[in-house]
C-alpha cells in the first residue's frame, strides 16, 4: 500500500477549536466580547475570511453571537450539548467548487441552448423577481435555474451532480454565512 498525504484539518475549524478552548478555559466569559474579526486575523496571522468562517462555526453551535456594529460576544453554551457534524469542506470550498464546474457547465451549455431552454430560464428568473429573498421559495426556484442549465446539456450525471452540490447549502452553517451576503439590506 503507498503511502498517501495526509490532509491536515481545516484551518479555519484549527482557528474554531483553538477559539472554543479559550472560552472553556476560562479566557472569555459569558457577555466577554471577543477581539475584531481583524484583531483575531492579525493575531493569529491568517486571512479575515478564515476568521469569518471560524466565527460563523462558532455561533452555529452556539457559543458566540455575531452583533454586527457591535462586535463578537460569547454566550452561554448549549444546555444539550447539539454537536453539528464536523464538516471536511468549509462553505468557501462549496462556493469556489460550485463556480468553477457551474462556469464550465455553462459555457458548454450556452453553445447547445435553444429557445425554450431560454425561455424556460427566463420564466424560473420572472417568478423570481416578485418574491422576497432569500425564502424557500427564492432557494427553490435558484436550484431550478442551475439544474436546468446543466439539463440543457442532457448529462443526467451533471443536473445530479448540481443538484447535489446545491443541496450542501442546506445547512445551518452555510445558512449562516449566505444570511451575511444574500441579505439585501446589507
Amino acid at each position: 500500500m503507498p503511502i498517501q498525504a495526509v490532509e491536515p484539518r481545516r484551518l479555519y475549524r484549527q482557528i474554531a477549536d483553538q477559539l472554543r478552548q479559550l472560552i472553556d478555559a476560562g479566557e472569555f466569559a459569558v457577555g466577554d466580547r471577543l477581539p475584531t474579526e481583524r484583531e483575531l486575523a492579525d493575531q493569529l496571522g491568517i486571512s479575515r475570511p478564515t476568521v469569518r468562517e471560524a466565527l460563523i462555526a462558532l455561533e452555529v453551535e452556539g457559543r458566540i453571537r455575531i452583533r454586527v456594529g457591535s462586535g463578537i460576544y460569547v454566550t452561554e453554551p448549549p444546555r444539550a450539548e447539539i454537536m453539528t457534524a464536523e464538516m471536511d469542506e468549509g462553505p468557501f470550498e462549496l462556493l469556489r467548487a460550485r463556480e468553477f464546474i457551474e462556469g464550465a457547465i455553462a459555457a458548454e451549455a450556452a453553445l447547445h441552448v435553444r429557445p425554450i431552454d431560454i425561455e424556460h430560464m427566463d420564466d424560473v428568473l420572472r417568478r423570481m423577481e416578485d418574491i422576497p429573498h432569500p425564502t424557500k421559495m427564492t432557494i427553490a426556484l435558484d436550484r431550478e435555474f442551475h439544474t436546468m442549465v446543466a439539463g440543457i446539456l442532457g448529462n443526467a450525471v451533471l443536473v445530479r451532480c448540481i443538484g447535489e452540490l446545491f443541496d450542501q447549502r442546506m445547512n445551518p452553517y452555510f445558512e449562516r454565512l449566505s444570511s451575511y451576503f444574500e441579505n439585501r439590506d446589507s
